[in-house]
């Protein structure tokens, strides 16, 4: 369900980078110096304060030991922590999903934020979602479990069909991904052991569901298009579940997250044990922020066939994962769209003559063929009109 943006990585280890700028300085790299060593660099850090530390680095005379200058700088995975700024409380949006069902005018507050945060950052949190920390924590507990288990048995999930309904993969992280609604359709294909795997997954899978119809429901009238907008099609629509452990990353090791990306689906929420999650701020230069998790928070995410809905008014948001560098990180991504086949395309009603339609037709299905043609171009780009 990812949409990569460009074949970058995220790194939480600081040896790279500091490899990096010993062979720069030695030569090893002079010959793509120009024309690379930047975008390199970019690419691995992910934020442009970076860039300065090497330009100042660079500049020292080639009579200075640099893995000296390195360590008197202290330039250690702790340390560099703070090349990606933390959004701040105040920057990010924090709906209380239980006022939704409140008076008409503590709802119109909700619904205007949320037009906000959609346009302008592209994601925000929720709070008092009605999903219980004993739900959560179960989910969280029996994935982890599951990835506990010897290789084989989990291998046993493993196929190169994107489509299938359970799906197993382990490169830099091991995942799962889970088809889950209607849920009766498809539990029996879910892995049995851990034995409360099915039960816990399953009860969240539902929970999360009952969610994500509020949820939407409230983006679509942030549109003007009425809160019933798509309900019958969401009812029936494709939910998949996606857990992942990203392994704790250590300071003399590279263990990649997620590189940028974005979702190809309405929403995504996400639930995640520690934080890890970076999103691509739009209002600062597009400069990469850390948003932390919390206790009791979910995270709502615009996805591509949102910006489909609504014309380019919402933005999908580019995101990343970077792994904790003292613990293992559990998470559960809930990727929420319309039926497999059924296409989404601009509303009609955000469509005129100073707003012309600005996005082809696009079904899930023809996504997931888009992914098994194994094409290197942005699929969201490509539906651009």
């Amino acid at each position: 369900m990812r949409i990569s943006k460009r074949s970058s990585r995220c790194t939480c280890a600081m040896t790279d980078f500091c490899i990096l700028l010993i062979q720069i300085r030695s030569g090893i790299l002079n010959t793509v110096f120009n024309s690379n060593c930047l975008k390199l660099e970019r690419s691995r850090t992910g934020h442009p304060l970076q860039t300065v530390v090497l330009l100042l680095l660079l500049s020292l005379p080639n009579s200075v030991d640099l893995s000296h200058q390195l360590a008197k700088l202290q330039l250690t995975e702790e340390k560099m922590k703070i090349l990606v700024p933390i959004f701040h409380p105040s920057q990010v949006t924090t709906i209380d999903v239980s006022q939704l069902h409140q008076d008409s005018h503590t709802r119109s507050v909700l619904v205007k934020s949320i037009h906000h945060a959609c346009q302008e950052m592209g994601f925000f949190k929720v709070i008092n979602h009605g999903i219980s920390k004993t739900v959560t924590e179960s989910a969280i507990g029996s994935l982890s479990n599951f990835f506990d288990l010897p290789m084989d048995q989990k291998k046993l999930f493993s196929s190169d069909d994107l489509s299938k309904p359970v799906r197993f993969v382990t490169n830099s992280r091991d995942s799962i991904k889970l088809y889950a609604n209607p849920i009766e359709n498809w539990i029996d294909l879910w892995p049995h052991n851990p034995t409360d795997f099915r039960e816990s997954l399953g009860r969240y899978a539902a929970e999360v569901k009952r969610l994500s119809i509020d949820i939407i429901g409230a983006i679509v009238e942030s549109l003007g298009l009425g809160p019933t907008y798509l309900r019958s099609s969401l009812g029936q629509g494709m939910q998949m579940i996606v857990g992942s452990r990203y392994p704790r990353c250590s300071s003399s090791s590279s263990i990649l997250g997620i590189s940028s990306h974005t979702d190809h689906s309405i929403i995504t929420i996400i639930l995640e044990s520690t934080s890890g999650v970076e999103i691509m701020d739009f209002a600062d230069s597009n400069a990469w922020k850390s948003v932390p998790a919390t206790d009791g928070t979910l995270k709502v995410l615009v996805g591509n066939h949102l910006e489909i809905l609504s014309n380019g008014l919402y933005k999908s948001v580019f995101h990343r994962v970077v792994p904790n560098p003292e613990r293992n990180r559990i998470s559960i991504g809930s990727f929420l769209s319309l039926p497999m086949e059924e296409i989404m395309e601009p509303a009609m009603e955000l469509v005129d003559e100073q707003h012309p339609k600005r996005y082809k037709a696009s079904s899930l299905d023809e996504y997931i063929k888009f992914l098994s043609s194994k094409e290197e171009k942005s699929y969201i780009e490509g539906l651009k009109i």
